[in-house]
């Protein structure tokens, strides 16, 4: 045992990466086969076994057997997408014209509306047909009118708001949510107006408004603020979930795949400077932790007695995940398992460093009043980056000298800062997003919606103004961050360095989770009305649950075979076998409605 143990901790050891270019392109994967599950999901029924294929499995292929040939399989998966796109009975193009023409004739019109504007129409019944419909006088249309205004007046001041749409009264709303990854077809046809038919009087004055028609309806701004509540509570970020469920997915894979001779020893973590898959994995958990964190850290309620109690609260959130960071070190030293100490040192895990990060997130928030996050975030990279070159820490960290408890665990400690700044500037790519799902004021939506437009066209354009913005934000960050990443190495002020998580990394991690969060925004916006998987969806709700199982499976494994000796039929069944384990702990989870 002790001597497959060093031949194991050699086997993963000195490791020189890759370029940036080979991991972008074996992480393309992530959106190549988001795109194959968009085109396909319309085909097959939902299912954990066709999540995993479309989701899951994509993945795995993509850093074991066509890690070499990133570029040839990326596009298989795309000619793939494309040929199921042209070749469905009907297809998504058809599909988005086809609502694109409803929505045009819809808008402004009661439902069952005529396409004439001579005529009104009436509810088709048992007793009428096209046919013999009478034709009204003006007069019978202006009293026809009035008495279905004074039956909308009456019914909004007794009306008692459910849920569920109905066809009776056009007071009732069925508002979708206009970021909601699905739209029934059933819902088409039960959307209502907002806007009540124009009264007897606006018609004799001839399109002249009255004086009383500045204040708000009551019946308009009850139904408002209903649909209003509901159509707020429905509202979600699919591409968030996506990334942060593929960025799992990938961290996954590779933590297992790693031990075995299919998986290439580039994609491994390097060992002092360089770029590799699992490097910016690390970085991309944090990032990603950053991005979800920021709810918890809105400036409200920060006064000095609630910012004791935040710390308080954070050091009891973070008590779990520090406490599995213990039980990792006993187990690990207990069964004397393979572990490369230059990667965190001898006692410390990263289990320790993420259950720190919130902590120190809260610690520095009182800081955000005056200065932003990514401010904050870049300032302590570049100060931790000083300490390192020109106060000799990186020379310290380089040598085999280990002096005490602190020497011990120095590059676990001596990376803390440098993760902290990832983490400062997921808060700070987080705080852009969060505006993207923050409530529309009712009172806005009041004032602002008019005479022919529903709540839901009023948030669904209101959204996609958010939506536009975010992605030029998006933009303007990936390019900022690439930039100066070429500009610090063209100027040979370091290289990338996970060990130390130096400037050069995090503005590595930066540019790359803000370039794929991009991509996913983008494709939500190709697919706008394509569900999240459900298995994706049960991954990004149990992240903690489904990595630390990842750790125990891992382990299991490690300890019940050589797998570093594995052939590379035998390591790709087990790959596939563990990876099906996670992914069903996680789908059981979601159908027991357990999130931890």
């Amino acid at each position: 045992m002790a001597d497959y143990k060093s031949a194991k901790e050699a086997f993963v050891s000195d490791n020189p990466g890759s370029s940036v270019f080979t991991i972008i392109a074996i992480s393309l994967t992530a959106w190549t086969s988001y795109t194959l599950y968009a085109t396909l999901y319309s085909r097959f029924r939902p299912s954990f076994l066709f999540d995993y294929l479309t989701s899951a499995l994509p993945l795995l292929l993509s850093i074991t057997l066509f890690a070499t040939s990133p570029i040839t399989y990326n596009a298989s998966l795309v000619t793939l997408s494309v040929l199921v796109y042209l070749t469905s009975p009907t297809s998504r193009r058809q599909r988005s014209n086809g609502n694109r023409k409803d929505q045009s004739r819809s808008k402004g019109s009661w439902l069952e509306e005529s396409d004439s504007d001579e005529e009104i129409a009436e509810p088709p019944s048992a007793n009428t047909s096209t046919n013999n419909t009478p034709i009204k006088l003006p007069s019978q249309v202006i009293q026809s009118q009035n008495q279905n205004q004074n039956q909308h007046l009456s019914s909004a001041t007794s009306l008692s708001y459910s849920p569920s749409p109905s066809l009776e009264s056009p007071l009732r709303l069925s508002v979708e949510d206009p970021f909601s990854p699905s739209t029934s077809e059933g819902n088409k046809v039960s959307k209502r107006r907002l806007s009540p038919q124009p009264s007897p009087d606006s018609i004799a004055d001839n399109g002249h408004e009255r004086k009383s028609s500045s204040s708000p309806r009551p019946d308009r701004i009850y139904v408002q603020d209903q649909a209003h509540s509901q159509a707020q509570s429905k509202r979600r970020l699919p591409f968030l979930s996506v990334y942060r469920a593929h960025m799992m997915i990938m961290t996954v894979h590779c933590i297992l795949a790693v031990d075995f001779k299919v998986f290439p020893r580039w994609l491994g973590k390097c060992e002092d400077f360089g770029t590799s898959l699992m490097d910016v994995g690390v970085g991309s958990f944090v990032f990603s932790l950053g991005l979800i964190s920021i709810k918890s850290l809105s400036l409200t309620n920060s006064g000095p007695r609630d910012h004791n109690k935040n710390i308080f609260r954070a050091i009891k959130k973070a008590a779990p995940t520090l406490m599995l960071g213990f039980v990792r070190l006993l187990m690990v030293k207990g069964i004397e398992y393979p572990e490369h100490m230059t990667e965190y040192g001898v006692h410390w895990n990263f289990f320790f460093t993420i259950g720190l990060l919130p902590i120190f997130g809260v610690l520095v928030r009182p800081l955000r009043k005056w200065v932003r996050w990514s401010v904050l975030g870049i300032g302590m990279s570049l100060f931790h980056q000083l300490i390192l070159s020109k106060f000799g820490l990186q020379t310290f960290l380089l040598s085999p000298s280990r002096p005490g408890l602190l020497g011990l665990n120095k590059e676990g400690i001596a990376s803390l800062p440098g993760y902290i700044s990832i983490y400062l500037l997921g808060l700070s790519t987080g705080e852009h997003i969060q505006r993207l799902s923050e409530p529309v004021p009712p009172k806005s939506v009041n004032v602002n919606v008019n005479v022919t437009e529903t709540i839901e066209e009023h948030l669904t354009r209101h959204y996609d103004k958010r939506g536009t913005e975010l992605v030029l934000e998006l933009f303007s960050y990936t390019l900022s961050w690439w930039a100066a990443l070429g500009a610090w190495t063209f100027f040979g002020l370091g290289e990338v360095s996970r060990r130390f998580a130096n400037t050069s990394y995090v503005l590595f991690i930066a540019s790359y989770n803000t370039l794929f969060l991009l991509g996913y925004l983008t494709l939500e916006s190709i697919f706008p009305h394509v569900p999240t998987p459900p298995l994706l969806e049960s991954i990004n709700k149990n992240g903690l649950v489904v990595f630390l199982v990842a750790n125990l499976f891992t382990g299991l494994v490690n300890v019940s075979m050589e797998s570093m000796y594995a052939g590379k039929t035998l390591s790709m069944v087990v790959l596939v076998g563990y990876s099906l384990a996670v992914c069903a702990v996680a789908r059981l989870l979601r159908n027991k409605r357990i999130s931890l």
